[in-house]
Parts: C-alpha cells; structure tokens; sequence
C-alpha cells in the first residue's frame, strides 16, 4: 500500500484497484478524513495515525510524571517506533506462515504500512518541544500538546460522522 491516490479499477471484477496484498479491497478514507486526515488515503492508514495519536498522547502523560523534556520525548518516540516494528514483525511473520515469499517489494510494502502511526506522533513532540523553548514548564508543555491531539482525535471524529457510513454505525442518531 502506498499514499498515492487510487482511482477505482475499471475491470471486471468489482473491486477497487486499491487492494491490499491479500487482496482484501481497500475503502478510501476520502471526506471520512477531512482535512485532517488527508495524508492518510486509506482506512488503514489512518487507524494507524489515530492509534499512533492515541499511544503517543497516554505515553507523554506518563513518561512526564517523572521524566524530564528529553526523556518524554525520547520515550514517546521509542514506544511508538516499538509498537510499530512489532506490528511490521508480526505482519510479516505471519505472511510468511501462510506460506507466501517474501521477496524485498513485500518486504518494503510491509515496512510502510503503519507508518501513520509514526507521523501522527510528530506534531504533538513538535508542540511539546515549542512550547518548551518558549518558556512553558515540562506540565504546560505536555498539556498543550494534548491538547493538540485532543482536537486532532476530535477533527477525525468529526469527519467521521459526515460519512455516508455514520447513521448505519450509529444506529439512525444525526
């Protein structure tokens, strides 16, 4: 899966031309994203980021308590690149139980999945780190921060609910 922009397949078979390795049709995120989500074109990817936004958020709280700046930083950098090379290991492995080869295209494609979880981490490090430098002590930083991601989670949420899809997911509420 890449970030380019798929039009749907004019073949016969019904499916989008954005399929996934195991061929499992890939719905675009489009208006679901809105302008927050646009770098992330599809539903996975953009899991990934509001998993990545998520973690990211509960790992600076934490890490705060008792660290300094660059320990949070570093710790939420470290956690997030951990959760996303174990879920690449995984992927993976699991492809690889299934019998398929991994040649170095699939390899690669695996490794750029779950990217989002990475990115989605670096503008509330970025507010963390600025709002730092600007003189805010380590717990004004870290709410500003959360800040950021709050309205992030909430933007997303909201381009979600405008979605054909949300009165099917929420039972008919406007």
């Amino acid at each position: 899966m890449n970030r380019e922009s798929r039009s749907p397949s004019s073949g016969t078979d019904g499916r989008s031309a954005a399929a996934d390795e195991d061929g499992a049709p890939e719905a675009g995120v489009g208006r679901a994203a809105g302008r927050f989500g646009s770098r992330w074109t599809s539903e996975r990817e953009l899991a990934d980021a509001i998993h990545g936004t998520v973690v990211g958020a509960a790992v600076m709280v934490a890490a705060s308590l008792h660290g300094t700046l660059g320990k949070v930083v570093i710790t939420v950098v470290a956690t997030l690149f951990v959760y996303w090379a174990t879920e690449r290991y995984a992927e993976l492995l699991a492809a690889g139980a299934r019998g398929q080869v991994l040649d170095r295209r699939k390899v690669m494609a695996a490794l750029r999945h779950g990217w989002p979880m990475l990115e989605s981490s670096y503008t509330p490090v970025v507010v963390l780190l600025v709002a730092s430098v600007l003189g805010a002590e380590l717990k004004t930083a870290v709410l500003t921060a959360l800040c950021l991601s709050t309205v992030l989670l909430a933007g997303l949420g909201y381009g979600a609910a405008r979605t054909p899809l949300w009165p099917a997911l929420s039972g008919g509420l406007p």
